[in-house]
């Protein structure tokens, strides 16, 4: 197997690298090495390289940003994988894109399945949506939907969060965190074990839904979470002292762009279509942190 990973320097991206089984040839591309903006020069390098499967880990994440760069959030979260993954079709290669919970527009109140019918609130989930739509019309793709993302790596809540406890703590500032929108963490180590288990084993590819939702279990607030996160950390021995962690409401922290409330996902058709097992996001936390801390 030859596997073209693209968005190399993103979360998602290092970890698939770091998980990656024994005897896989994995190629793994950068933004400025396959560039979603120069799609002639792209595809080139992707007919030269005939990958049996691309995982597509790049995207444009900016939620705020992205309202006011709408053609550039369609070009690299719709039009450059549709056609990146038309060529790969020509070449029969599998294509594997990861999309978002934020398609949803969170006005309902329990868990949202791959079939629901999608609304997103601003730019950003637009592009993902629009993405999805034309990804559904090839026969060699798979879309990952998956929520609240993060890991030891780049930028992502959980590290913002462990950089604050302490900050905050030595300062005696309470730390402020939303806890009306709610949904599920997702450890990167649980989604690229989906991603490699839907390479890895055809059946399994077969057999799962063309799109599918993958999060760790369970279901929680961004309070929750943070609090989670310093539980962890405090145990741990990350850090010494906890700040007090406040909940508030969403209009107490605006945002350029609105965010669904409710975007928990339900996953049961994904988990009884593959052989990858779920955990709690707490029990996922615990080992991210683990990891973090081994860094340090």
């Amino acid at each position: 197997m030859k596997i073209l990973l693209l968005g190399a320097n993103g979360q998602l991206a290092k970890t698939i690298k770091e998980t990656k089984p024994k005897d896989i040839n994995l190629i793994s591309f950068s933004s400025s090495e396959f560039n979603f903006l120069d799609m002639q020069r792209s595809i080139k390098n992707l007919e030269n390289i005939n990958p049996t499967h691309i995982i597509n880990a790049a995207a444009y994440t900016n939620v705020d940003k992205a309202e006011s760069e709408k053609e550039l959030a369609e070009r690299i979260n719709a039009y450059a994988p549709f056609e990146i993954a038309s060529s790969a079709a020509s070449l029969e290669c599998k294509f594997i894109q990861i999309s978002t919970d934020f398609v949803f527009n969170g006005s309902q109140c329990y868990p949202y399945k791959p079939k629901d019918i999608v609304s997103p609130l601003g730019i950003y989930g637009e592009s993902k949506a629009l993405g999805e739509k034309l990804l559904l019309k090839l026969n060699n793709s798979k879309i990952i939907r998956t929520s609240w993302l993060y890991s030891p790596f780049g930028k992502n809540f959980c590290l913002t969060i462990l950089n604050l406890l302490e900050k905050n703590a030595k300062n005696n500032i309470p730390l402020k965190i939303v806890s009306d929108q709610v949904s599920c963490p997702t450890s990167t180590y649980s989604l690229s074990r989906l991603c490699w288990e839907l390479i890895l084993n055809k059946e399994s590819f077969v057999k799962t839904p063309k799109i599918n939702h993958w999060s760790d279990a369970g279901i929680a607030s961004w309070y929750d979470f943070a609090v989670g996160i310093a539980q962890v950390a405090f145990r741990e021995g990350i850090i010494n002292s906890l700040p007090e962690i406040v909940p508030i409401k969403s209009k107490e922290f605006p945002s350029i762009a609105q965010r669904p409330n409710f975007s928990l996902l339900d996953c049961e058709d994904t988990c009884k279509a593959s052989k990858v097992k779920r955990e709690h996001w707490s029990f996922e936390l615990s080992k991210v942190i683990t990891k973090i801390k081994s860094r340090l």
